[in-house]
């Protein structure tokens, strides 16, 4: 209960923007002590770190629905374009669902010292799901790579476009002519 008061502390710190990302002020919106604080984290890059993993795992879980639903009906009968759309969904979904947080988890992931740990799992999940399709692992990379950077940077000028059918048919044109000859040979 009080890791969980913690991290819905510094989430809502991230998302208002207005405070620094510090583990007094944490302590201070959770309504804990200092000392409490680093009972579970050592500092804020260890909470940081805490609330990027949550996010990464949230992502990886809905791939992991998708790609199970889309092999339940046999690797012979799926539509590998259908299964990308339905990714692709999940991926924007999980980005806008808490769109200010997501921003400023993936802008201020570097000063702390974890892009590494977001390129890392961005890459393993990219891979699992050329793995689990069928497909060549670098062209599903450079799909994940691409399609991540245009959501980061929607995200950031105009989130609401996130939402729209127009956003999602542009990200699925994209992805299909990054992956079209895998796609084809598969």
């Amino acid at each position: 209960m009080l890791v969980e008061s913690i991290l819905q502390a510094s989430a809502h710190i991230l998302e208002e923007g207005k405070e620094p990302f510090t583990t007094n002020h944490i302590a201070q919106k959770a309504g804990v002590s200092i000392g409490s604080l680093y009972q579970y984290f050592p500092g804020a890059d260890a909470i940081m770190a805490t609330l990027i993993e949550k996010h990464v795992e949230e992502e990886r879980a809905a791939a992991q629905d998708i790609i199970a639903a889309a092999l339940a009906g046999g690797k012979q009968n799926m539509d590998v374009s259908l299964v990308l759309r339905d990714l692709l969904e999940a991926f924007v979904r999980a980005h806008s669902s808490a769109p200010r947080l997501t921003a400023r988890l993936h802008a201020m992931a570097p000063g702390f010292g974890l892009q590494e740990q977001l390129d890392r799992a961005r890459d393993e999940q990219a891979m699992e799901i050329a793995r689990s399709l069928g497909l060549e692992e670098e062209p599903v990379i450079m799909v994940v790579m691409a399609i991540e950077g245009v959501v980061l940077a929607t995200l950031a000028r105009n989130h609401q476009k996130l939402g729209s059918g127009k956003f999602m048919d542009q990200l699925y044109r994209i992805a299909l002519s990054l992956l079209d000859s895998s796609i084809a040979n598969h």
